[in-house]
């Protein structure tokens, strides 16, 4: 998986419905040849929001991480975004 391939499934993270979406499409990303080291994802009901703290095998470019609306230090990822809710 190219570093493109990589942004645009983390992109699509926040397109997911639920903390379940969110973690399979982080799981599908951590196999063993995956960018995904480790992870975690942690739901705020009162704010209907998921953060994940992703360990990456590499770090991704300011750029990316930019682009991501994340923070990012070492290989470690931050993505912080309200569930969508489509009616």
């Amino acid at each position: 998986m190219d570093n493109k391939q990589v942004l645009r499934a983390l992109k699509q993270l926040r397109a997911k419905p639920d903390t379940d979406g969110v973690r399979n499409a982080i799981m599908g990303l951590s196999g063993p040849s995956g960018p995904v080291r480790s992870y975690d994802v942690r739901f705020d009901p009162a704010r209907q929001a998921v953060s994940c703290f992703l360990e990456m095998r590499s770090p991704m470019l300011d750029s990316e991480v930019r682009e991501l609306d994340a923070c990012g230090f070492g290989n470690c990822l931050c993505l912080e975004f309200a569930l969508r809710h489509d009616a």
